[in-house]
């Protein structure tokens, strides 16, 4: 004889869906509100960005330039397009470009702190009096063995 046994989740409440429904409806909107904050302060900042990026390593701004210009050089249409999405999403490249420059800052100074170990800077110092100290002399004295040695272990050889 086989016993089955069957769960049942179902509760036949119609406000149930209906609950679930409306609760990730608040959550969607509530995320856009949240986006949409996050991109307007993105918007008024990123020029504020691009200068910071500009002013910390021009590099950055000038590569991702000469990169939009290679990518018309070979792939027209993916050119193009590469320079609507600059435009349209425009607070966020500024916000990636100055986050580049930082680290690209940020990895220049860990390189240099080796150098200039081995290079050598100046470091400040305090002189001491200069007192001769006299130590006296140690004697050195001739060991003796502690224990006498054994012929019948071939493991000593070893250790000398």
């Amino acid at each position: 004889m086989r016993y089955r046994k069957e769960f049942n989740f179902n509760n036949n409440n119609p406000f149930s869906s209906i609950t679930g429904i409306l609760l990730v409806v608040l959550f969607l909107v509530a995320l856009y509100f949240i986006a949409r904050a996050i991109f307007t302060i993105l918007y008024y900042l990123s020029p504020i960005m691009i200068v910071a990026a500009l002013i910390i390593d021009y590099k950055v701004v000038l590569g991702y330039a000469k990169w939009l210009g290679g990518l018309l050089k070979d792939n027209l249409l993916l050119g193009i397009g590469a320079i609507v999405l600059s435009v349209l999403g425009f607070p966020v490249l500024s916000a990636f470009l100055l986050g580049k420059a930082l680290f690209r800052r940020q990895v220049k100074k860990a390189r240099e702190e080796p150098e200039s170990g081995q290079i050598g800077e100046f470091i400040e110092y305090e002189e001491l009096d200069d007192e001769h100290l006299e130590l006296p002399r140690i004697e050195k004295e001739e060991r003796k063995p502690d224990r006498p040695r054994k012929t019948d272990n071939r493991y000593d050889e070893f250790f000398e």
